[in-house]
């Protein structure tokens, strides 16, 4: 895993976002949309909502006090953390900032799902980091679980090169 580059795209905005439930599941019906979105692991609106992990008062605590990305400062290109280690660093932080996923609308059996996409995702990630840990194999034990449980699903399968032998 060690080898991987990873990722996490932080979306903020000037005025409040607010997660339209039937919007996000409507265009996921788009065959094209529902194929992209399919080929990255994310099989279903659940799965992408499962992405959610903070509310605009974590993303201001995460960066609290850290200056912004200009062009003539342009940081994100030199910063530490696209070393591809950081991410022990960084991931744990993000995850403590963890909210529930506001789901205004959302049906309980949507809700339900969302909640169990979100579990195996942030269980995949805690696995992860422990890869980089001295806790190796009980990563690899772990590792074997969620793929046992979500075997199918395209990143997972990228992130671990095809799956532990």
């Amino acid at each position: 895993m060690g080898k991987h580059v990873h990722e996490m795209l932080l979306v903020g905005s000037r005025e409040p976002i607010e997660l339209d439930v039937a919007r996000v599941t409507a265009r996921f019906a788009r065959p094209g949309v529902t194929a992209a979105l399919g080929e990255v692991g994310v099989a279903s609106p659940a799965a992408l909502l499962a992405t959610w992990v903070t509310d605009r008062a974590g993303l201001q605590r995460y960066v609290d006090g850290a200056p912004p990305v200009t062009d003539d400062r342009p940081r994100i290109e030199y910063a530490t953390w696209v070393r591809p280690a950081e991410v022990v660093r960084v991931l744990p932080r993000l995850l403590a900032l963890g909210t529930t996923v506001p789901l205004p609308g959302a049906s309980e059996m949507l809700q339900a799902d969302v909640a169990g996409e979100r579990e195996r995702l942030w269980r995949f990630y805690v696995v992860g980091l422990q890869a980089y840990s001295r806790e190796a194999r009980l990563s690899i034990r772990e590792l074997r679980r969620v793929l046992d449980d979500e075997g199918a699903n395209p990143y997972y399968r990228w992130f671990t090169g095809g799956g532990p032998s």
